[in-house]
């Protein structure tokens, strides 16, 4: 159900700081950015770095990833049925060309399945 990951989130004290390093100092193309993200090329999978905030995905640095998947309601109940602690509900929708949610991994890791809407 799951396919290899297709995003890297970085979740950041200093956006701006990570934004230079990623863009001037490593040199990947930087694709889109606003006032709490930043999207970067990373071989044709998305890098974002991600501002801190309060949202339990994103209230501490860390690094985390998303597997895509074809059906992400199903594929969220599946994980839930197996025991995975779901982070979100499914969010975004046809405004954002995809769905997302969050989980913790056995040791409490976050990662996201996404379905994107093409």
């Amino acid at each position: 159900m799951l396919r290899w990951p297709v995003w890297i989130g970085i979740v950041c004290e200093n956006l701006e700081s990570q934004r230079h390093f990623y863009r001037d100092v490593l040199g990947l193309k930087e694709l889109k950015s606003g006032e709490d993200f930043a999207w970067f090329d990373f071989d044709g999978k998305l890098l974002e770095l991600l501002a801190k905030t309060s949202l339990p995905q994103y209230d501490r640095r860390r690094v985390s990833f998303a597997f895509e998947v074809d059906d992400i309601r199903s594929a969220r109940a599946e994980l839930i049925n197996r025991g995975v602690e779901a982070v979100t509900e499914v969010e975004g929708g046809p405004q954002s060309l995809q769905y997302w949610a969050y989980f913790k991994d056995a040791e409490g890791n976050l990662f996201e399945l996404v379905q994107r809407l093409n």
